[in-house]
């Protein structure tokens, strides 16, 4: 026994490749039968979907960028959203990409540290932090 495909055309005008159900000459998505049955399938559906979206509820507090932790706070709390959202592709490279970007962000919040901590050795020693200035000395 071969499988029958659906005797219906697409949008395109083109036949339908999908097998056709056994007790119809069409497939699940053109039987006129089914009609109710794929509505109420689709809703259904969106209502699953619903409240996955927005997990949490937005902070009161705007957005401050006024310094590298504040960015990384932002990527943190940012991630944090992503990670409840629906799983997905976009989902998973959304995350990794997020985390590159704060992975970025530690690395130079550990070279301003390694800076200040150069630079306040420098002043105990007596010479400045700028190469110009100990020229003259």
């Amino acid at each position: 026994m071969t499988a029958r495909t659906c005797i219906a055309t697409t949008q395109d005008g083109a036949p339908c490749r999908a097998y056709a159900l056994a007790d119809s000459d069409y497939c699940y998505q053109h039987d006129p039968d089914r009609a109710v049955e794929r509505r109420e399938a689709r809703s259904r559906g969106g209502l699953a979907r619903q409240g996955r979206r927005f997990p949490r509820q937005p902070d009161p507090d705007p957005v401050r960028l006024d310094s590298l932790a504040d960015i990384v706070i932002l990527l943190q709390r940012t991630i944090d959203d992503t990670v409840h959202l629906e799983n997905s592709i976009q989902r998973a490279r959304t995350i990794g990409y997020l985390a590159s970007l704060l992975m970025k962000a530690w690395e130079i919040a550990c070279l301003e540290q390694r800076i200040f901590a150069i630079e306040c050795v420098l002043r105990i020693r007596g010479k400045s932090a700028h190469p110009s200035a100990s020229h003259r000395a």
